[in-house]
């Protein structure tokens, strides 16, 4: 029978203070017991739920729920937790009421092990995994099912492998680091060079792929190695699922790469860069610090730090707008123009008469 937890409202912003130092508890009557986290929609008495977006805040009048998530602006007849982070709030609550639940830590007997594999304690080896030789693996680290991990790999402590990744020779992961479904880290880079004879000559990718510490990497994602040096992801990087990172690229520390965003071989993210969904790179380029790149955006050369750029190829994001704007006058355009056109055509005529 699972277990009922509940707080109250004041309860959990007392606790969240120390990270959130200006998390606080506002109600101007109760201090309504918390059981559970509810969209605004579905939640019920007894839930805290949350606004994502100001377009959210007529629900506030209709909601059940008896507390809401707010920042320290958005008004609120409900009580209310608060912060000038609200989704970071949010985490925390989570958290709170979905705890992790760790799987059995052991090597499950269907796994197998190659020679002078070393794994630190508590590491737990779930299902069907392969691990080759030569591997490390550090404390408290998960390898979910049938997770195939080749020759002289490292794994830092706590990190999470889920279920059906590739982690390819050579590969380094840091620790903290969670790598979701289906991604396969260091598999060949996707070198090729024309030959005399018309053929397609494969260049060997004899580099490595480096994940540093507190890195994610969502579902279905390629980390290519490099063919001579690394392809590095810096430390707090996080690429959502469906992201191409080519043979010799680095992202920055701390850069959120949006689905589908492919990084061509050699190009250069700084720290803090933000590219947007199905956004992508041409080769050896550089994308500067705190740069952000908009969805659907081509990048034919390099960024400078802090830019903001949208497009293909890419503009800074407010000549776009202005862009976008012009393009839905073109058909008025077009017809005032043909119009001119024709009213010159009648005085050339009347002039030639």
């Amino acid at each position: 029978m699972t277990q009922l937890i509940s707080f109250k409202l004041s309860e959990l912003a007392a606790e969240f203070r120390e990270l959130l130092p200006d998390c606080h508890f506002e109600s101007d009557s109760t201090d309504p017991i918390i059981t559970g986290v509810a969209a605004i929609a579905s939640a019920r008495s007894g839930e805290v739920t949350f606004i994502p977006t100001a377009k959210f805040i007529p629900l506030l009048e209709e909601t059940q729920a008896s507390a809401v998530i707010l920042d320290l602006q958005t008004r609120s007849s409900l009580p209310c937790i608060r912060s000038a982070y609200p989704q970071i709030l949010l985490a925390k609550i989570l958290e709170k009421f979905h705890p992790l639940v760790a799987p059995a830590v052991g090597i499950h007997p269907t796994a197998v092990l190659g020679e002078d594999v070393h794994l630190g304690k508590n590491v737990t080896i779930a299902p069907y995994v392969v691990i080759s030789d030569r591997v490390k693996i550090g404390d408290n680290a998960i390898i979910d099912s049938r997770v195939t991990i080749y020759n002289d790999v490292e794994i830092g402590a706590n990190t999470v492998i889920h279920t059906s990744c590739t982690i390819a020779d050579r590969t380094k992961i840091g620790a903290n680091c969670v790598i979701y479904p289906n991604t396969v880290l260091g598999a060949d880079g996707f070198g090729f060079d024309l030959a005399p004879d018309g053929n397609w000559y494969k260049i060997p990718q004899i580099g490595r792929t480096i994940i540093e510490d507190n890195v994610e990497i969502g579902c279905s994602c390629g980390v290519d190695r490099a063919a001579i040096g690394m392809t590095t992801i810096r430390q707090g990087a996080k690429l959502d699922n469906l992201v191409q990172i080519g043979h010799g690229a680095e992202v920055g520390a701390d850069s959120r790469l949006g689905s589908q965003v492919g990084l061509a071989g050699g190009a250069t993210l700084g720290h803090h860069v933000v590219m947007g969904a199905q956004s992508g790179s041409a080769y050896h380029l550089h994308i500067g610090d705190g740069a952000n790149i908009g969805v659907n955006s081509g990048i034919p050369s390099d960024i400078p730090a802090g830019a903001r750029v949208v497009g293909y190829p890419v503009v800074p994001e407010e000549d776009w707008h202005r862009i976008t704007i012009a393009k839905s006058h073109l058909p008025a355009l077009l017809r005032t123009v043909r119009q001119l056109e024709q009213k010159v055509s009648e005085l050339e005529a009347k002039i030639a008469e």
